[in-house]
């Protein structure tokens, strides 16, 4: 490690005892483990309830606001990120590893809530009032065409989609590269 920098790493200590991995309740291995999966469940099931609530309130009238909904939706997966480049490892990689099926089907959800999303946006703004409207006051009438919203939104989905797959496919052939070397290395054992 290279501390010529005079700056100590970043540890993860202050992620843990607020995760409190060293506090009792966590119980012996067994227990620690079901605990960790259902936290990891628990944040998968809270990123999909804050799409959900920024569909809703984008159907409720709460417009281009319901952005910050969904982009704090990204939180917990930056704090993964985070947290794994803390401890080296090299969570891109991982990411790159997930199963077909899995990766489609998060594609597929992520595509429905976004639609529904943008779709609810677009008819504020054609119509000037959302599809249910609870007194929110949001007026989005005039402000942008609604065509430019949708094809913003397609155009980013879409090249958003291009380059995660790309990423995936870099880091799949970084990947076999590793187990392809490491499998030299024992092979001259």
């Amino acid at each position: 490690m290279n501390t010529s920098s005079g700056k100590k790493p970043r540890t993860n200590e202050l992620a843990d005892r607020i995760a409190g991995f060293d506090d009792p309740s966590m119980g012996d291995e067994r227990e620690r483990e079901v605990i960790l999966r259902a936290y990891t469940f628990g944040s998968i099931v809270s990123t999909y309830v804050f799409f959900a609530l920024g569909v809703i309130f984008a159907v409720i009238g709460g417009g281009m606001w319901t952005a910050l909904i969904v982009l704090a939706s990204g939180v917990s997966g930056m704090a993964v990120s985070a947290y794994c480049k803390r401890e080296n490892v090299d969570f891109s990689l991982a990411m790159a590893r997930v199963s077909p099926h899995r990766l489609l089907i998060s594609y597929i959800l992520g595509a429905v809530f976004a639609i529904a999303w943008v779709a609810a946006i677009v008819f504020h703004m054609t119509t000037g009032h959302p599809l249910i409207d609870v007194g929110l006051g949001s007026d989005l009438s005039g402000l942008t065409s609604s065509t430019s919203i949708a094809i913003g939104a397609a155009v980013g989905f879409a090249g958003a989609i291009v380059a995660m797959s790309i990423s995936r496919s870099r880091k799949i052939k970084q990947a076999r590269r590793e187990i392809a070397s490491a499998a030299d290395i024992e092979d001259e054992d």
